[in-house]
């Protein structure tokens, strides 16, 4: 009896311990993993660098860590700065922290955070400028599908922009930004973008536009679909993207600044001079308002406001306004029959 009372006592203790003996191995093949899987993806990253640098990028950093044991990993450069080869813009910019983190369980989504300060210098009209950003938040998002970007996404949080050299900036300060992009199953890129609380930069105080509309753009919304962009990403030219079709779908867009309260939808495209064209079909929700802003702004005259007020009133009427065309159209923005500004072409 006292034998096989032993017995059931061992097993009784084994099968207490066995939990405790599996958390414990699985602990240490965790920290085993997380090790292992530090030391590649730094080496990635390493690689990754020394891949930009030979594309003409210059890339310094004083420290690169591998941190986030043990449910992430973290990526941290410190004092980092990155330049631009003339081809892509030859612009500057300099962090003082920045880090790349993803779950240990999936490391196609990575997010990518920017420290609250940092420096961009650039060229406007030929003479090199900067500017100090500083915002409250500030992070990417990038998931891959067997080493292909497949989506994007950002969102900045209480930018503020200041000229340290060079023009000031036409926007001192933006509440928030966000945007995402993907790719769709028909080959179209998805893309979204929203602006909230724009605001004039003190130095525009004197800009008939903000004169007639207000200092701070409330919003700014835009969802689009991008078609043939396979020909925009592989040749990166666009006017053989038009030439293949090429067409911005714009499903919905909305601007709220002022008298200006507009939603509206539409396509565009380049024309042979590589200037934007199309058309949008624009919801308004107060006609005499934005027209008065407008001639305020000096963007009409008075025949072309007395032309516009005329189309108002024949325009047909929705629930959320009087329904006016945008054009896009020979280099010139048109709202109804009123030209209202000019477009150049891109670059």
């Amino acid at each position: 009896m006292t034998s096989q009372s032993e017995t059931q006592t061992s097993r009784s203790r084994l099968g207490l311990y066995l939990p405790f003996g599996a958390l414990a191995l699985a602990v240490v093949l965790h920290a085993i993993y997380w090790v292992v899987m530090s030391g590649q993806i730094k080496t990635a990253a390493e690689d990754w660098i020394d891949d930009k640098v030979e594309a003409g990028y210059v890339i310094d950093y004083a420290a690169m860590k591998v941190r986030g044991y043990p449910f992430r990993f973290t990526i941290h450069l410190s004092e980092a700065e990155v330049s631009a080869p003339i081809t892509d813009g030859g612009w500057r910019i300099s962090m003082d922290t920045t880090a790349a983190s993803a779950q240990f369980y999936n490391l196609e989504h990575w997010i990518v955070t920017l420290g609250q300060n940092a420096v961009l210098d650039t060229r406007i009209d030929g003479e090199r400028s900067q500017y100090a950003l500083t915002s409250e938040k500030a992070r990417f998002s990038l998931v891959t599908r067997n080493g292909v970007t497949s989506q994007i996404g950002a969102e900045v949080n209480e930018l503020s922009i200041a000229a340290l050299s060079g023009p000031a900036p036409l926007i001192g300060s933006v509440e928030r930004f966000a945007m995402n992009g993907r790719m769709s199953d028909t080959g179209d890129f998805l893309s979204g973008f929203e602006v909230e609380g724009a605001r004039f930069d003190d130095s525009q105080l004197d800009n008939p536009l903000q004169s007639a509309f207000g200092d701070t753009i409330d919003l700014i919304r835009l969802d689009s679909a991008l078609t043939a962009f396979d020909t925009l990403s592989l040749a990166g030219d666009p006017l053989a993207w038009a030439r293949a079709g090429g067409v911005l779908n714009i499903r919905q867009t909305q601007l709220s600044w002022g008298p200006a309260a507009l939603t509206g939808s539409g396509e565009v495209t380049l024309d042979r001079e590589i200037r934007p064209a199309g058309r949008l079909s624009v919801v308004v929700s107060d006609p005499e308002s934005l027209i008065s802003a407008l001639e305020e702004a000096r963007l009409v005259y008075d025949e072309q406001g007395a032309a516009l007020r005329l189309a108002a009133m024949m325009a047909p009427r929705r629930d959320e306004g009087i329904a006016l065309p945008f054009l896009m159209q020979n280099g010139g923005l048109f709202l109804g029959p009123a030209r209202i500004g000019d477009i150049a072409a891109l670059d």
